[in-house]
């Protein structure tokens, strides 16, 4: 009978410490010393993630791929080294790179696909057309909206093609129908393109 209860103590005394562990979320100390406990502001972490985003046709409208991704509970979602491939027609048109990105929280049911995502830190935008001509537009933040193919920002902007260097501050883009709209503080130049 002592062995039985000898080998419990130790057995009860692991799943008290287990049970412990398993609801301790996070404690944080206030100034004045009190241990108060909250619980996490997350609910997943990913690595490596590579999402392909369909229209109501079936037609792949856009990928996302970063690094890392983390959803929070107020249902915003933070990303490291984002990259979005927007397609049109069945092909991939506009590439848009920058260090970090957040996905707005889901502002409900008829709004569910219109999540904006923001980017910031060396966000740049590029594209060649059937011609090979580059385009790169580069800005430090920017608010993509992916389902209507739109740009905006309200930050310096710079423009590059083969033939033209633009610079503003703020800028429209609609790249559904190739067209930037630059705000303010608008400077630039055109190069001929040689025949």
């Amino acid at each position: 009978m002592q062995r039985i209860t000898f080998l419990l103590i130790p057995g009860v005394i692991a799943i008290a410490i287990f049970v412990a562990i398993s609801t301790y979320e996070n404690v944080n100390v206030s100034p004045e010393g009190t241990a108060t406990l909250s619980t996490l502001d997350y609910n997943a972490y990913s690595e490596g993630i590579n999402t392909v985003l369909y229209d109501t046709n079936g037609v792949i409208n856009y990928t996302l791929r970063a690094e890392s991704q983390t959803h929070f509970n107020d249902d915003h979602t933070e990303l490291e080294k984002p990259f979005i491939r927007l397609f049109q027609e069945g092909e991939s048109r506009w590439n848009i790179v920058a260090n970090r990105g957040r996905i707005s929280a889901d502002l409900g049911e008829d709004e569910a696909d219109d999540r904006m995502i923001e980017l910031s830190g060396n966000v740049e935008v590029f594209s060649l057309d059937e011609f090979g001509n580059r385009t790169v537009m580069t800005t430090e933040f920017l608010e993509v909206d992916p389902e209507n193919e739109t740009l905006q920002t309200d930050q310096p902007v710079t423009l590059v093609t083969s033939n033209l260097q633009q610079t503003s501050i703020g800028m429209f883009a609609d790249l559904r129908i190739d067209e930037i709209n630059f705000h303010r503080d608008i400077r630039g130049f055109y190069e001929q393109a040689a025949n």
